[in-house]
């Protein structure tokens, strides 16, 4: 261990060496000290942090003043899958580098990023976000992947060799700048690349921190060396040192876990000591100073206790000090707080908040990525959930951040399954319509623009893509690029989209449906208005707020055609509109005034319909224009609305069946609706409160298999080793399952061996992944045999809807375009998923609609089967014949991915 007033001393005396001298604190040479290098260390840390040197290159764009943050759009990208700019960087000579594995290198570059940004102005970028360039582990043997993303330093003050050098990065930044554009770069302050682990982490003892505890060795290959003090890698049982001396994080619920131990066995760096601080600052000061970066999106931020991000970020040495020396006055820093919250719940901005600084405690960051709402935009506009859960986040958004106008707001990253992989191309269309037009920097992830639908696919041709094709994929002229593009020239030139206050003015809260919202700044004023559901939907009577006669004009829309192209407010203030399917439309208030109609219904209706529950059919009467056919539209869905004729005294009657209704306690809305003459009711809004049944209409006992570590059809197949799939008590085998119906829906109870939630997936569950297909007789002829991505064939029967519910991601599938390696079109809504950890239990409900409202059940049939999907892509783990830490072995790779299955269970009704 150095004494502390030597190197206190040793790091002055190198300090004054460089200020000096001018060195560049790029220059390789600086790195002399190997991965096991414990001995006494003459590479002391390069701390500047007083000099007022704002680098070489300030006269020629370098550095520039921040820009308003909230009026930027960033494109995020993945250096090493965008752009391969110099083939010869690609292959460093350590088995490294392979484009058709998705664990090496690919090939991309700086050099690459620079020559594409025409690309990503062209599409309406201000500002671009890589992932972090500098020195990384390039191999980890332990995880058996590779570092290729760049957030497994080994060193934080060196670009990688794969990436180029600061002379590329340098030159980037002033083509950024240049085109009045800006860079953010991702930085790491939790964690290094995998040097030491621990074998046994379930056996890890806080009283005894280096029993267990080894060097990893060969981490780095030859001629690679960790720099101080980084490379101070022996266990210290004190608790002392460059590093918590603690295993991979097996619990994420445990608040001392997260913030001490591995997350992914990735060495976590003890951000408590005050080398270690001293060092990150210096070494993330270095890239504002000497390459002109102006925002850091921060990773892994919960990890790290508090008090760091406030004196990483606020002191007199931090990270603001040095971008105010270089005349960087709003430097932006936005942190990865990955926290989401269940719908009508704040739990996900209530944590997300304490790392901004709020109620009293210190400065923090500026902002956190809004993970609340990315999941809350995949449940609404993917899964077909109700839009008032998005309502309710983009309330709760505006009401709880200190400034949610600079909140970045994203539908995909390189860290979860990609919008496509769950939803269709016009459910990804309204997403981006909401993210384009609410308060928030918009962001859009690499390959969105080219409608990817796979994680971390390159851009490049001859770069990792997972269909293993070789394609470029920079086409300006694709009708997702175009899309985005007219969005982003939208929000640009619009001040309203940016600056505006926020106000929703009408959302569904039985399902799918409408959702509609205003922006206001002065004088201008911006209505949204879209349908999520794949049927035509009513907007009845939308109350804008506007004088009579008002009109909008259609600025952008999707999926709908026929989209008018002005809307006239009625004597009422309202604008009624039937939507096409999956469609939006952005209007902007014009300043002209058009023709406008009476507000008023010539339908009236029998009774007191004020706050009504209804638990079985209910007859509905009224009166009406003699002789006319009206419609009763429930819950604004025209393609179901159910035709009434009125007699020739006006009477009329209609009755309101609650076989479709999902379960539980439900608001919706219905009206009494002339098509003809486009008018009829207000919106009745009632209750509807169905149960479960007690006792399930089928049960399966299937305990007693898929457990002690073994599964497949045969038994032959073993478990990943990482320590967080439980080998004794499997989280992937069924003990039983029991099917309840209501009306036309359905739920599965499927009682496991075991539950665990040790990464906190949204869903509540880990390390187990269904597959279940659903035979609906009457879409029999339309049925298939294959089971997608698994391997294998139904057991008997055919399938017509395939669901895949894991930890990260719910969906239900139909056969259309459906194969081997394709699950098929999404249809909505998803299963709900509802967790009992304690009984060991996982409720998914089949909402009628989702099955294709089916008059009745019987004969409907379910093919259970399970297994493990990766949440980054949700891909299905794979088999092979040698255990790894994320793959399952005792197999070909050709085998079925089934670890447990049911047999085929048929409903009568």
């Amino acid at each position: 261990m150095l004494n502390n007033s030597s190197n206190k001393l040793k790091i002055l005396s190198l300090s004054i060496a460089l200020v000096l001298s001018g060195c560049n604190s790029g220059d390789n040479s600086s790195s002399t000290a190997g991965v096991n290098d414990d001995a006494d260390n003459n590479n002391s840390i390069n701390d500047n942090s007083n000099s007022n040197n704002s680098g070489s290159n300030t006269d020629n764009g370098t550095h520039v003043a921040s820009p308003d943050w909230q009026d930027q759009i960033i494109y995020f990208l993945m250096i090493d899958r965008f752009n391969d700019g110099n083939s010869q960087l690609n292959d460093q000579g350590q088995d490294e580098y392979d484009p058709s594995s998705d664990k090496k290198f690919s090939g991309g570059d700086l050099l690459g990023v620079n020559e594409q940004l025409s690309y990503i102005q062209n599409l309406g970028a201000t500002s671009v976000w890589i992932t972090p360039p500098v020195a990384n582990q390039w191999w980890d043997s332990q995880q058996n992947y590779g570092g290729y993303h760049g957030y497994w330093a080994r060193d934080f003050q060196q670009i990688d060799e794969h990436f180029g050098d600061i002379q590329s990065y340098q030159s980037l930044a002033r083509e950024l700048h240049s085109r009045n554009m800006f860079l953010i770069q991702d930085i790491v302050t939790n964690h290094v690349g995998n040097f030491f682990t621990y074998d046994k982490p379930y056996e890890y003892d806080l009283q005894k921190p280096c029993i267990g505890f080894r060097v990893i060795p060969d981490a780095l290959p030859a001629g690679q060396a960790l720099p101080y003090p980084l490379n101070q890698l022996e266990c210290r049982s004190d608790g002392s040192g460059t590093y918590h001396w603690t295993p991979s994080i097996t619990d994420h619920n445990d608040p001392l876990q997260e913030k001490t131990r591995q997350l992914s066995d990735l060495d976590d760096l003890n951000t408590s000591d005050p080398e270690v601080r001293a060092y990150l600052k210096e070494s993330y000061r270095k890239w504002i100073r000497e390459v002109g970066v102006d925002a850091f999106r921060i990773d892994t931020v919960k990890f790290v206790e508090h008090d760091f991000w406030n004196d990483f970020l606020h002191s007199e040495d931090g990270i603001l000090a040095q971008a105010k020396q270089t005349g960087r006055q709003d430097f932006l820093t936005f942190g990865e707080v990955f926290e989401t919250s269940t719908p009508y719940n704040t739990e996900g901005e209530e944590k997300m908040l304490t790392y901004i600084g709020e109620n009293g405690t210190p400065a923090q960051l500026t902002a956190v990525l809004n993970f609340p709402l990315q999941a809350t935009m995949t449940r609404v506009f993917a899964s077909g959930q109700p839009t008032d859960y998005l309502r309710y986040r983009l309330e709760r958004m505006m009401e709880v951040f200190p400034n949610p106008y600079i909140m970045p707001n994203f539908i995909d990253n390189h860290d979860m399954p990609r919008f496509l992989s769950q939803g269709s191309q016009q459910d990804m269309q309204q997403a981006l319509i909401t993210m384009m037009t609410v308060p928030g920097i918009p962001v859009i992830y690499q390959g969105t623009e080219q409608a990817m639908a796979a994680s971390r696919d390159a851009m490049f041709a001859g770069g990792y893509r997972e269909d293993g094709q070789s394609v470029d994929s920079f086409d300006s002229s694709s009708d997702m690029y175009q899309f985005i593009q007219a969005l982003a020239k939208l929000r640009t030139e619009n001040r309203v989209l940016t600056h505006g206050e926020l106000q929703v003015l009408s959302s569904d809260k039985a399902g799918a449906g409408i959702f509609s919202f205003m922006r206001r700044l002065d004088d201008q004023e911006v209505l949204v208005v879209m349908n999520t559901s794949s049927s035509p939907m009513l907007l009845n009577q939308l109350n804008v707020m506007q004088a009579a006669g008002t009109v909008f004009e259609n600025k952008i829309q999707s999926n709908w055609d026929q989209a008018p192209q002005n809307l006239s407010v009625n004597s009422q203030g309202e604008i009624s509109l039937e939507m096409a399917p999956k469609s939006a439309v952005v209007y902007f208030k014009t300043n002209q005034t058009g023709d406008f109609d009476q507000a008023g219904t010539e339908v009236e209706l029998d009774g007191n319909w004020d706050n009504i529950t209804i638990t079985q059919d209910t007859v509905i009467t009224g009166n009406s224009v003699p002789d006319s056919t009206l419609k009763l539209v429930v819950d604004g869905n025209l393609e179901t609305a159910k035709e009434i004729q009125v007699d020739d005294a006006g009477n009329w009657s209609t009755s309101l069946s609650i076989r479709h209704f999902t379960i539980g306690k439900q608001q919706h809305r219905f009206a009494v609706y002339s098509a003809e003459k486009k008018t009829g009711s207000e919106d009745i809004i009632f209750t509807s409160d169905l149960s479960w049944a007690d006792t399930a209409d089928q049960v399966i006992d299937d305990s007693g298999d898929a457990q002690d570590g073994a599964g497949g059809l045969n038994g032959s197949y073993s478990l990943p080793t990482d320590p967080t799939f439980d080998k004794t008590s499997s989280q992937l085998a069924i003990d039983k399952a029991e099917l309840f119906s209501v009306g036309s829906n359905v739920r599965l109870k499927l009682t496991m061996n075991n539950i665990t939630n040790s990464w906190l997936p949204p869903n509540g569950f880990d390390h187990v992944g269904f597959s279940i297909f659903i035979g609906l007789p009457g879409e029999a002829s339309q049925g298939l045999t294959t089971l997608p991505k698994i391997n294998a064939l139904m057991p008997s029967g055919r399938w017509n809807r395939n669901a895949v519910v894991f930890g990260w991601q719910s969906s239900i599938y139909n056969t259309q375009g459906a194969d081997a390696q394709t699950w098929g079109e999404s249809v909505a809504p998803a299963p709900v998923v509802t967790v009992d950890k304690g009984g060991n239990a996982v409720y998914l409900d089949f909402a009628s609609d989702a099955l294709g409202r089916p008059d009745t059940l019987n004969g409907i049939s379910f093919y259970i089967t399970t297994w493990d999907l990766d949440g980054l892509s949700a891909a299905y783990r794979p088999l092979q014949a040698e255990k790894g830490p994320w793959s399952f072995s005792g197999g070909d790779s050709d085998e079925a991915k089934i670890w447990d299955d049911l047999p085929v269970i048929t409903l009568s009704e």
